[in-house]
């Protein structure tokens, strides 16, 4: 049995399939790469028992056989090998499920231990919903909630995106529990009934770099307990977070009737800048007429920073504070030049959202203030 293929070929559906390999697992299953080989096409497939990752690719053969190779020492293969063409011949052990998988190219021969496989899933899942969306909008989507993720596994909720769909509107949803992003977007779906799903953070940063067509199809199935993402001929199945995400409508502050409008880039470069001379990595922020300032200071040392900044300001003077890190971040996903920034006390949740979204909140980041001393 053998297949002819090129290196080139077989580099980028292995280093796709090889994101669903766990670095380290207790079961040698899901250590491999499973190749199926039918006439004219080979089908790999990678998974960690709860994300899987299939590709196919043209291949010339007209054999028929399911074997598993270690993903590590094929992806490392391939990886240092030159673009060339290469010839896979498959043996077989005498009855024995293992066998030798003997590799020619232009210029060497290998030799890689293999399995000998029934079929590459147990399992056939049922999807009853089917979407097509396009990647630039659904990455943008996920590019602008990912970062608010929870890592904390007690809350496992809150380790993934909350999306909800219905009628032509997609909402995605991600909090820590000190931040949250919620974004909008009107797309050509047409959905009757709401659906509510959770996606593991990790299984759309694997989608980040898998969706490389201008359409991606997402499919739910019956039972709401997993998803598929379909980009060309790359399928990517994942257990979706079952656990109820928390109401986080209840958290949107409704009433702010403090409001800064204020040129991005600007307020960006400065909270960085200032929040390195911090002690605990917080900082004040003081509005007052039309000037905002922020300010930090480093208490073990005796160092401060402070810088004032031109705004438009709507409201009475306020001092709050906030961890740096997480309004550099809610600065970071904005993408318009001037932002707006909603408050009400030092105590009440703080919205930024772009300018030009005033109305109809398209995309809100919310952050909680932390205490300051005066």
């Amino acid at each position: 049995m053998k297949f002819i293929s090129s290196i080139r070929q077989l580099q980028d559906p292995v280093s796709k399939v090889a994101q669903a390999i766990p670095a380290k697992s207790l079961d040698p299953r899901y250590e491999n790469i499973h190749l199926s080989i039918e006439p004219g096409t080979l089908t790999l497939f990678g998974t960690d028992g709860e994300l899987s990752i299939k590709a196919k690719i043209d291949i010339e053969t007209t054999d028929v056989v399911n074997i598993g190779i270690n993903a590590k020492l094929l992806q490392d293969f391939l990886r240092s090998m030159y673009d060339t063409a290469v010839t896979f011949v498959i043996e077989r052990q005498e009855i024995s499920d293992h066998g030798m998988i003997h590799i020619t190219t232009d210029k060497g021969k290998y030799k890689i231990a293999c399995l000998f496989e029934s079929k590459m899933e147990k399992y056939e899942k049922s999807y009853d919903i089917s979407l097509e969306l396009e990647t630039s909008q659904l990455l943008d989507l996920v590019q602008k909630t990912i970062f608010a993720c929870s890592i904390d596994g007690m809350r496992p909720a809150m380790m993934g995106v909350l999306f909800e769909l219905q009628g032509s509107t997609i909402t995605a949803v991600s909090t820590d529990g000190h931040r949250l992003v919620r974004c909008r977007k009107s797309l050509s779906l047409d959905v009757a009934e709401k659906q509510k799903i959770v996606v593991p953070a990790r299984v759309l940063s694997i989608l980040q770099k898998l969706a490389q067509h201008e359409a991606i199809t997402m499919c739910l199935d019956v039972d709401r307990r997993f998803v598929r993402f379909i980009s060309g001929t790359t399928i990517l199945d994942a257990a979706l977070i079952v656990e109820p995400y928390p109401n986080y409508d209840a958290v949107i502050p409704v009433e702010h009737d403090k409001h800064v409008i204020i040129d991005r880039s600007m307020i960006y470069d400065s909270v960085k800048r200032v929040g390195r001379f911090s002690s605990i990595g917080d900082i004040k922020i003081m509005m007052t007429d039309q000037l905002l300032r922020v300010m930090a200071e480093n208490t073990n040392d005796g160092e401060a920073a402070q810088e004032e900044l031109s705004c438009r300001y709507t409201g009475t003077d306020i001092t709050i504070g906030f961890n740096s890190k997480f309004i550099e971040a809610a600065l970071a996903h904005l993408d318009d030049h001037e932002i707006c920034i909603e408050l009400k006390s030092p105590t009440t949740a703080v919205i930024f959202k772009p300018h030009k979204d005033i109305e109809d909140d398209k995309l809100i980041v919310l952050v909680m203030p932390v205490r300051i001393n005066n």
